[in-house]
């Protein structure tokens, strides 16, 4: 990482913020096309909810333009770790909830309550408490590089197999968006190492294409089984606490937090995600019981049958016929 200035940090904070901006419409426009399709399929045991979506997934043009909004945040994403400490910038992507609570309301055509805003403010303000206490950052370690690799592998391995055995369907989405926000961190973490000093770590960039990859299909999946608040949510908050354990342990930094704002960030970060985890206007499984239940009423129709279906009975008409905000 290039050593923090005044005009670096401006910067990084800057390409952090506009990257938060471009994740949260990626994730609205892509997780109305997933759970469209996860809700038209016909339930079954797989290993992979997306699996058998992803000829309809890939050529949808709403998912392939939430995707490119998706490359275009991980460049400004890249600039801004180039820029800043890890530490901060993935704190500041937590600010996706404020972009992605207002477009996840408007989808479904409902008004934010009081208490998603209220949720979201908590939320920002832990984390602001957490990282006031000091950015760690400093000389990468390569020597603990090893060992937390092995932490990762194991807890996405761990969690992913425990969102498997799960039957609720956003306790499933929030299992599966937290093994998707180790491999999140952890492209971060090589990106900012990688960058660092490129003549002695540029091979750790070499990972990137691996815990990116993994991590999309993971949030691919979480968005297939749970609500846009429920799987953003989850992610944007394990990325930013594990990036600052990152900072504190992958780093020579000097900085040591004190235990009790550690508890009262602690405190307001679960209070925050408990208003918004259940939050009565930003979940549609009861949408999407509704949905199922209004097709096996109509002779003939099965579930997965969409192709059959006529325009009118599908929520924003054919996937990928049109590209806003509102028919997501």
């Amino acid at each position: 990482m290039a050593e923090a200035n005044g005009h670096g940090l401006v910067g990084s904070i800057a390409c952090a913020v506009v990257s938060a901006m471009l994740f949260a419409v990626a994730a609205a426009l892509q997780q109305g096309t997933v759970r469209q399709a996860a809700t038209a399929e016909p339930s079954g045991v797989r290993v992979l909810a997306v699996g058998p979506l992803a000829r309809r997934i890939l050529t949808s043009r709403r998912w392939l333009v939430g995707q490119g909004a998706s490359v275009a945040g991980f460049g400004c994403h890249a600039v801004a770790l180039r820029l800043g400490p890890l530490p901060m910038v993935q704190a500041l992507l937590v600010v996706q909830l404020l972009f992605a609570l207002p477009l996840a309301a408007r989808q479904r055509k409902r008004r934010l309550l009081r208490r998603d805003w209220v949720g979201a403010a908590i939320v920002c303000t832990g984390l602001v408490l957490l990282i006031a206490q000091g950015v760690p950052h400093g000389v990468p370690r390569p020597e603990t590089l090893p060992r937390a690799g092995m932490v990762v592998v194991i807890a996405v391995v761990v969690l992913f197999l425990l969102s498997r055995a799960t039957r609720p369907t956003q306790l499933r989405a929030s299992l599966t968006a937290v093994a998707a926000g180790f491999c999140v961190t952890s492209t971060a973490v090589l990106v900012s190492v990688g960058t660092s000093e490129p003549h002695r770590y540029g091979w750790i960039l070499l990972g990137v294409p691996v815990t990116t990859i993994i991590g999309g299909i993971l949030v691919q999946e979480a968005f297939a089984h749970g609500s846009l608040p429920t799987a953003l949510t989850t992610v944007t908050i394990t990325d930013p606490v594990l990036s600052y354990i990152a900072g504190l342990t992958l780093f020579a930094a000097a900085t040591e937090p004190h235990p009790l704002p550690l508890a009262g960030a602690a405190a307001l970060i679960l209070g925050g995600v408990a208003l918004l985890a259940n939050s009565p206007t930003l979940h549609d499984e009861r949408d999407s019981d509704i949905h199922d239940h209004r097709d096996s009423a109509i002779p003939g129709r099965h579930d997965g049958d969409i192709h059959n279906a006529p325009d009118d009975d599908l929520r924003g008409g054919r996937d990928g016929d049109t590209l806003t905000i509102d028919q997501v």
